[in-house]
């Protein structure tokens, strides 16, 4: 079942039993014995969103596996993904859609992957594209269309140059579509989350001695898009400003910038400048290095970190991400995979507070901080 999807560009897989879900609005018996645990630690009405949801991802190299893993097994409505590349002998080694034994080397990797995704749960629609158009090549009116055709309630572009991700955000916010944006680094990676102008969620009330058992309490938060928050336009302000893009590390104290963990951000801000500037991410060439360790420290002044804490930026992490920033390391793809899945669902079942806005990971040193980029904490809705 395609789905109304260009059948030259599509092939899908989807059961009967997915099929009915889709058209039923509350959830069914098998749904309930299936999603029973979830159910009662998130909720019929959260578990109900997503089940009733789209989402699409976008690259099948690495990073996707654990993501779509979780997303399925969890129970979302319908899947897409999409990827016109081919399986390789390296993709071999980065996750379990591709198998050696059903000659998956040398098939798209969507047509490879599908057999594995059915088979997670029966109960989802799979839509599978061997395409990466319109969101690679097609023009942002095309991605606007495309994600409002589909109905898609959440984007997940994985493995792609930070520029196109900025292209694929923006596309999102005019579809009133939630973007989520995650690339691996060797060792380090980010997930970037946008979840449009006006997000509200649900959450636990703290309780107090005056209202031990306060309830549920509602909050919007305010996104920013990925071109907006890492503007350098005002840094000069301190992180008490973050709403008017002002930088999250200046102002902080010993402690703060500590907690902060400002150095993989520097990390990942430095080559995505290299990656501007010379069209592709390094591969450890000559100069490369040094390259990168001028941008990263002209950065940590620029930001205002403080340098009691952090008076210089790590050579180790530098000379990593130089040497192995094209390279997929299966424990890095797990850990983010796995986080982003869990914030997707989050922000689905609109409980809880999801990321805001940026996580960036070192899974070598198990760092892992999220950081506030051009918005608010958001306000009591």
């Amino acid at each position: 079942m395609t789905q109304d999807l260009d059948q030259n560009q599509a092939v899908g897989t989807s059961s009967s039993t997915a099929q009915q879900n889709q058209t039923n609005d509350h959830i069914t018996e098998d749904e309930a014995s299936l999603y029973d645990r979830q159910i009662r630690l998130w909720g019929l009405e959260a578990q109900n969103r997503m089940r009733s949801s789209t989402v699409l991802i976008l690259s099948l190299r690495g990073l996707a596996h654990e993501t779509i893993k979780n997303l399925v097994l969890a129970g979302i409505g319908r899947l897409i993904v999409a990827d016109d590349g081919i399986v390789t002998e390296e993709d071999l080694g980065t996750g379990f859609l591709f198998r050696e034994e059903e000659n998956a080397v040398g098939q798209n990797r969507t047509k490879a992957a599908l057999p594995q995704i059915s088979s997670l749960n029966p109960l989802v629609s799979l839509t599978a594209l061997e395409t990466l158009s319109p969101f690679i090549g097609g023009s942002e009116g095309e991605i606007v269309d495309f994600l409002k055709k589909e109905k898609v309630d959440v984007m997940v572009a994985c493995d792609l140059p930070k520029s196109q991700l900025e292209i694929i955000d923006s596309a999102s916010r005019k579809a009133g579509t939630m973007f989520y944006g995650a690339v691996t680094y060797g060792f380090y990676g980010y997930v970037f989350a946008d979840l449009g102008e006006s997000y509200e969620y649900v959450y636990n009330q703290k309780p107090t001695v005056d209202n031990p058992s306060p309830g549920l309490a509602k909050k919007t938060l305010t996104y920013s898009s990925f071109t907006q928050a890492l503007s350098p336009t005002n840094w000069d302000k301190s992180a008490k400003e973050a709403e008017q893009g002002g930088s999250p590390y200046r102002g902080l104290t010993k402690n703060e910038t500590k907690n902060a963990a400002p150095g993989v951000v520097l990390g990942l801000l430095a080559l995505w400048e290299f990656e501007q500037k010379n069209g592709q991410l390094p591969l450890g060439g000559e100069g490369q290095i040094s390259d990168i360790k001028e941008i990263a420290e002209r950065l940590r002044v620029e930001l205002g970190i403080n340098a009691k804490t952090l008076p210089a930026v790590d050579e180790d992490m530098i000379t990593h991400l130089a040497t192995h920033a094209t390279h997929f390391f299966p424990p890095t793809l797990a850990v983010l995979g796995g986080l982003l899945a869990q914030d997707v669902l989050r922000a689905l079942s609109r409980k809880d507070r999801p990321i805001v806005n940026l996580l960036s990971v070192d899974t070598m040193g198990g760092v892992g901080v999220v950081g506030r980029w051009s918005m608010g904490e958001g306000v009591d809705a």
